[in-house]
């Protein structure tokens, strides 16, 4: 009986790319839209407003220049609490207001990046510009939250005694701030384009000769008797 013909060595197999780049991608943008809701429920349960009931401190009223010194230092402990307790009223306020938008903002970006999560899970090549927008509303919520945050407590501290060199370590963590979320996201968005980049790459293996499929002939030669 004669052998069955060998079929050489014919090159590389296309095995298109890994779909691993969408999936990790996916996953890594799923814990941080899980984290970042997380935050959005947090910060949507914190009654800001009631955070200072039960604290009443008496109005200390005019200074008694011609009292004892007792007197004046007790006015001085009393005023010293009255205008904190003012200055935190303030700030708690504009927490209390800054929250519908906070919400809003979060909540549509965890949204977002849901349906990016899922379209990349299916393997969409959409996916992956829905992530671009999903950072971009990101980077743009958590930079006006930073500077409306900051104005709220520059006014805060302004009610408050507050040293120059004091001053100028908020401004430097302030600055340090903006520029780690910067970093931060940056990297982000790198992550998100090398991802992009290799969910199209064409992956070329050499094709191995132990799983070669033998070419049948198309005349099969009959056993002589």
């Amino acid at each position: 009986m004669q052998a069955t013909p060998w079929q050489g060595h014919t090159g590389h197999l296309n095995t298109g790319p890994s779909k691993w780049w969408a999936w990790g991608l996916a996953i890594f943008m799923g814990i941080w839209v899980f984290m970042s809701l997380i935050g959005v429920i947090i910060s949507a349960i914190i009654p800001y407003d009631l955070l200072l009931d039960g604290w009443d401190p008496e109005e200390p009223g005019e200074y008694p220049a011609d009292g004892t010194s007792e007197e004046q230092n007790e006015w001085n402990s009393t005023k010293e609490e009255w205008d904190s307790h003012v200055a935190l009223s303030g700030l708690m306020e504009d927490l209390e207001e800054m929250k519908p938008i906070q919400i809003v903002t979060g909540l549509v970006g965890c949204i977002i990046g849901f349906v990016a999560v899922v379209m990349l899970i299916q393997q969409n090549p959409t996916g992956f510009k829905v992530a671009y927008l999903w950072l971009g509303l990101s980077t743009i919520g958590q930079l006006w939250m930073h500077f409306k945050m900051q104005a709220t407590m520059s006014e805060f501290y302004s009610n408050i005694y507050v040293e120059e060199s004091d001053s100028f370590v908020l401004a430097f963590q302030s600055g340090m701030q903006i520029g780690g979320m910067l970093v931060c996201n940056t990297m982000l968005l790198l992550i998100i384009i090398m991802c992009s980049m290799k969910s199209q790459d064409t992956q070329l293996v050499e094709e191995s000769g132990f799983h070669r499929k033998p070419i049948q002939p198309s005349d099969p030669v009959e056993p002589q008797p």
